[in-house]
């Protein structure tokens, strides 16, 4: 079995959990639920020693990748008026020290959160973008975790950082699951979060069909521009997860996709073979 035995693409929007999420809201994302249930029941048939979340919306650098450090990792969805959805979930601290150590060799840099360290005392909590995903996709306290942060360096950089990931996974003896917590486009319709743009469906479909070929490396040909009319946050979370994979053949799936309010919500399981 690889060590990462299951890499997961996760979309984060707060609306997919009751009660945020009304009876009408809940029924226009019920693929993208039932997609996240099906993955819990993936995840506890593999038994993984710890699960790995990359967020979007962690801390983000302009050239340096984030780590937490604290032994214990929690947030909420207080931001959203809903502090008691939270969660609280043990930090792989040894792997975190090996990760760490394992990018500072490849020259990527890191910057490590600590609760200890008051610059980042207020940003040490999980946010929604790993709030969410988890959600549906464990049962608290029963994995250890580590949460990661893009950067704003090139799309070739996190992949680089994906295949750092690996490695670390493999020298440590763990099995992992990784997920990619991301939305796609936010620009699908009038009223969209990001206003609307018309090529904001084009990126969507692109991806899904670049995810539903199993050819990751397809990637890095997606245009720029269409990158940047598209409005998305998840790619480098994507960009990541492939990384994670470097050098594997994988079988790729797309569970479900739907974007009912001006957001692309993708869910995809991608296996080693």
């Amino acid at each position: 079995m690889s060590s990462i035995p299951l890499g997961i693409i996760a979309p984060h929007p707060p609306i997919i959990i009751p009660p945020i999420g009304g009876e009408y809201e809940l029924k226009q994302v019920e693929n993208t639920i039932n997609s996240l249930k099906s993955l819990k029941e993936d995840i506890k048939n593999i038994g993984p020693d710890l699960l790995i979340i990359i967020s979007p919306h962690s801390p983000a650098f302009k050239d340096s990748y984030a780590i937490k450090k604290s032994h214990i990792l929690s947030g909420s969805l207080l931001n959203f008026g809903y502090p008691k959805i939270s969660i609280e979930m043990k930090n792989d601290t040894g792997f975190v020290e090996s990760l760490v150590n394992n990018m500072e060799k490849k020259s990527i840099n890191v910057v490590k959160m600590d609760e200890k360290e008051g610059l980042f005392y207020n940003q040490i909590k999980l946010d929604h973008g790993v709030i969410v995903p988890l959600y549906y996709l464990v049962d608290e306290n029963k994995y250890k975790l580590v949460s990661l942060s893009i950067s704003f360096l090139d799309y070739k950089n996190h992949y680089k950082f994906g295949k750092v990931i690996k490695d670390t996974v493999e020298e440590t003896g763990k099995t992992a699951v990784f997920i990619a917590s991301g939305d796609l486009s936010h620009r699908l319709k009038p009223g969209a979060p990001a206003g609307f743009h018309p090529r904001g469906e084009e990126f969507d479909k692109k991806i899904v069909e670049i995810i539903s070929s199993s050819d990751l490396e397809e990637l890095f040909k997606l245009d720029s521009g269409l990158i940047d009319d598209a409005g998305e946050c998840g790619l480098r979370s994507i960009f990541v997860l492939a990384g994670c994979f470097d050098g594997k053949n994988v079988e790729a799936k797309v569970l479900s996709y739907e974007g009912p309010f001006g957001v692309g919500y993708m869910v995809a399981e991608i296996i080693p073979i």
